[in-house]
């Protein structure tokens, strides 16, 4: 037999995870709501204007615009010597036409073609 069986089935197994049993649930649970201990303000806001006023995730939330007062930003227009789109440059940036034959080349993977 081998050796390593006889001494598992001898010492008995343990298994390395602990199981927490059964779980029960508490019968009453309180769901008012408290401050955070490091909230820096002293009590809870009363209206969630008011806590729009005082929070922030990324920053502050204020300057919110609705709808009614679009924010208006100036156009985007290239600077002189500058171009958006290569056809807008001299022909000779533009480009280059691949011919049939050469795709046909290409896609046939045949370098003797040049």
């Amino acid at each position: 037999m081998i050796a390593s069986r006889v001494l598992r089935a001898a010492s008995g197994r343990t298994p390395l995870i602990q199981f927490l049993g059964k779980r029960s649930i508490p019968e009453s649970i309180d769901h008012t709501p408290r401050l955070h201990p490091q909230d820096p303000h002293p009590s809870l806001p009363t209206s969630f204007a008011e806590y729009r006023v005082r929070a922030s995730q990324h920053g502050p939330l204020t300057g919110y615009r609705s709808a009614s007062s679009p924010i208006t930003r100036p156009s985007i227009q290239p600077n002189e010597g500058e171009h958006f789109d290569r056809n807008e440059l001299p022909r000779r940036f533009w480009r280059l036409r691949i011919s049939k034959a050469e795709m046909q080349a290409i896609e046939d993977g045949a370098a003797i073609i040049a």
